[in-house]
């Protein structure tokens, strides 16, 4: 990363991004970027363990995978909006090419066409 300098912000603006990842270097990856620009994140291997997450926590963003064991993207998505009733920003991050996309996501973005930086942009677009 380029030496940007990073103004001190409250701990009340600091947004909190919960990453639903199963792949680990990714997931870490996207953890040191974000903390490096101020945010607050907390990771989840896989979407049971993020759903156990979102019950007891509230986020300003979930960065969320599709494919994943335990609880896909999809159905993650559905049981945050219908059973815990929450109503935060949804990126989608993905390798598999598909065409649906949830009612009510923020972004969806395929990894492997996406760099770092641009998927940076697009979470600073929606909670800077």
């Amino acid at each position: 990363m380029d030496d940007k300098a990073v103004k001190p912000v409250s701990q009340s603006a600091v947004k909190h991004i919960l990453i639903v990842e199963d792949d680990k270097d990714y997931r870490d990856v996207l953890t040191e970027l974000l903390e490096e620009e101020g945010f607050k994140v907390l990771n989840a291997e896989n979407g049971q363990v993020g759903m156990d997450l979102l019950k007891n926590t509230d986020v300003d963003l979930v960065l969320l995978d599709v494919l994943m064991p335990q609880m896909d993207g999809f159905t993650f998505y559905n049981n945050m909006r219908n059973a815990l009733k929450k109503n935060v920003p949804v990126i989608m991050l993905t390798n598999f090419a598909t065409t649906v996309h949830p009612e009510g996501i923020a972004d969806f973005i395929i990894k492997s066409n996406a760099s770092l930086d641009e998927v940076l942009k697009k979470i600073k677009m929606l909670l800077v």
